[in-house]
């Protein structure tokens, strides 16, 4: 699938993964959702690409939601439904299993679906002035276990609950103090400072990188014990070119120039 409303832009080693339909805020519409897996295996499969900033094409909004007038022509049948929200589960579910480092970068309102978006990437940068909302009783939608799973391991249950059952607005302070972002940025400087972030990421290893990523994600799915996936991991960094290169640099104090991709 493909729409003119979503697609990868490049430069150098990271690419952009582009919302561009700010005539609708952003919403996602059915095609757009169905356009973000095989997007989402372009990335993975260019091996010269090693981060990924999730955005809005300019600061009216990241996402306001779905598309509502497309929800509306669901309603009274279920197999369409379930169509509708099987193509928001793989589109996250894609996402959030990228190997490579993803980054939202909110501008402006990041609402509904916008907010499953953002939940799937690693870690999420806004700019001053963003609004979220975790709006499906709004509608009398329900959000996928996943989308709520990643939520409660961010905000807690508590929070997850409040923001599921009122589906109240809140700006960025509340949602940088509850943990939904990670890092706050002015608007006119957010682009940058991602950007920059996003280049010291390609300059580390991206053997330890995608590693850290899949344990992190065996942490938070429950594992306590270290399984051979994990080992293996550990381990095979000692026969990785990283390794070798790291230790180099740091003897002869300069920065590492890491080959393994």
């Amino acid at each position: 699938m493909t729409s003119p409303h979503l697609y990868i832009e490049r430069e150098n080693e990271i690419a952009r993964l582009i919302i561009d339909r700010p005539a609708k805020r952003n919403a996602l519409s059915l095609l757009m959702w169905q356009a973000i897996p095989s997007l989402m295996d372009q990335v993975a499969a260019d091996a010269g690409i090693k981060a990924l900033i999730v955005q809005g094409v300019d600061d009216t909004a990241f996402a306001a939601g779905a598309d509502i007038d497309e929800i509306a022509e669901c309603v009274g049948d279920a197999k369409r439904g379930w169509h509708y929200m099987d193509a928001v589960h793989a589109a996250e579910s894609a996402i959030g299993r990228c190997e490579k480092p993803v980054i939202a970068m909110i501008r402006g309102d990041c609402i509904g679906g916008g907010v499953e978006l953002a939940l799937a990437c690693d870690l999420r940068f806004a700019a001053k002035g963003a609004r979220f909302g975790i709006t499906p009783s709004k509608l009398g939608l329900v959000y996928s276990l996943a989308s709520t799973r990643r939520l409660v391991e961010l905000v807690g249950p508590g929070l997850a609950r409040d923001y599921l059952y009122s589906a109240r607005l809140f700006d960025l302070d509340e949602a940088r103090n509850v943990g939904l972002v990670d890092r706050e940025f002015g608007l006119d400087e957010i682009v940058a400072q991602t950007k920059s972030y996003a280049e010291t990421l390609c300059l580390r290893s991206q053997w330890s990188i995608r590693a850290a990523k899949a344990i992190v994600r065996s942490a938070l799915s429950g594992a306590t014990v270290e399984d051979e996936h994990i080992r293996r991991l550990r381990g095979s960094a000692f026969l990785c070119s990283d390794l070798e290169e790291g230790v180099l640099a740091f003897r002869e104090r300069r920065p590492a120039s890491f080959s393994w991709s």
